[in-house]
């Protein structure tokens, strides 16, 4: 076993256009970090940047995906843990599923990585079913493998991984918030045929495209008929973002997770300057402030350790 250890863990946008609970690919920014080790108690010692992060074990996603790999693993352990939360919650970047991830890969480390990709999968997207209120494996999945995930199955689990072509990222992130389970609530029981062949086509284009390398075929079928209509319409600037970014150059534009923040593609030598103003400046036509940063398809959680 090792004593300490330091893990890195991505941000990530899920429910990818029509690959709601599906598709989800890491960012190589924002990341968390975590740093685990055995104690006599569990406690979580320190975290950083945001006030709001719970420090209690039962109610913290690091805590729960990393108890949850001890049960798996036939461990009982108590551990002492800090948090450099850098990935702001309740935007639709993955934020408790970074953490959960980060949860998961650390404890497992500390116990010599007993448990291979899946379990860590199924660990941190029980961490994630207790934070968000439904198991959904897509962003921890991301954190922890890095590229493109495609979640296959849930029961039992099933993924694949795919490696995503040079592109450039922005992301506009505006400063009112969205919860993933409120966000659930409003999602429907039945959907439209049309509807439903219209994302198995696009989600097979975007599959197709990652394999060709074709970035603007996979931008441009970036388009949910389902779900993200339905929540776009308590969030009526979206769209007008998601315009703006295409108006101004961009390849395709989505809500990223369930929101509030939007996410365009561009090519990895475009100039996104033009893109990152127009998206800024049509969140704040709404009245909402917004930050605006480029980035990249990222890689899984990396490990420190020190035995």
């Amino acid at each position: 076993m090792n004593t300490s250890v330091k893990v890195t863990s991505p941000s990530s946008i899920a429910n990818l256009g029509p690959g709601f609970d599906v598709f989800a690919m890491a960012l190589n920014e924002p990341v968390d970090k975590v740093e685990m080790s055995f104690s006599e108690e569990m406690n979580i010692s320190d975290v950083s940047n945001f006030k709001n992060i719970p420090r209690d074990p039962h109610s913290n996603s690091v805590t729960l995906a990393a108890k949850r790999v001890f049960k798996m693993a036939g461990e009982e352990r108590n551990l002492d843990i800090s948090i450099e939360k850098n990935i702001e919650i309740g935007k639709g970047l993955g934020s408790s599923g970074a953490s959960a991830a980060a949860g998961a890969v650390a404890a497992n480390a500390l116990l010599g990585n007993p448990l291979g990709e899946a379990k860590l999968i199924e660990a941190a997207g029980f961490a994630e079913e207790k934070i968000a209120g439904t198991a959904h494996y897509d962003n921890v999945a991301a954190s922890i493998l890095g590229d493109f995930v495609i979640i296959g199955s849930s029961q039992p689990l099933e993924f694949e991984i795919l490696d995503v072509p040079e592109m450039k990222l922005v992301l506009a992130v505006p400063g009112n918030r969205a919860s993933t389970r409120e966000g659930r609530k409003s999602l429907p029981k039945e959907v439209r045929l049309s509807d439903s062949v219209s994302n198995v086509g696009r989600a097979c284009l975007m599959v197709s495209s990652l394999h060709r390398g074709d970035i603007e075929s996979f931008a441009r079928n970036i388009v949910d008929s389902i779900v993200e209509p339905i929540r776009t319409s308590t969030m009526k600037r979206v769209e007008r973002v998601k315009e703006a970014a295409i108006e101004s150059g961009a390849l395709g534009s989505a809500m990223s997770g369930a929101g509030p923040s939007v996410f365009a593609i561009l090519e990895p030598d475009d100039d996104e300057g033009e893109v990152k103003k127009a998206m800024k400046e049509a969140f704040e036509s709404e009245g909402q402030e917004c930050r605006v940063f480029s980035t990249e398809p990222g890689v899984g959680c990396s490990i420190e350790v020190e035995e």
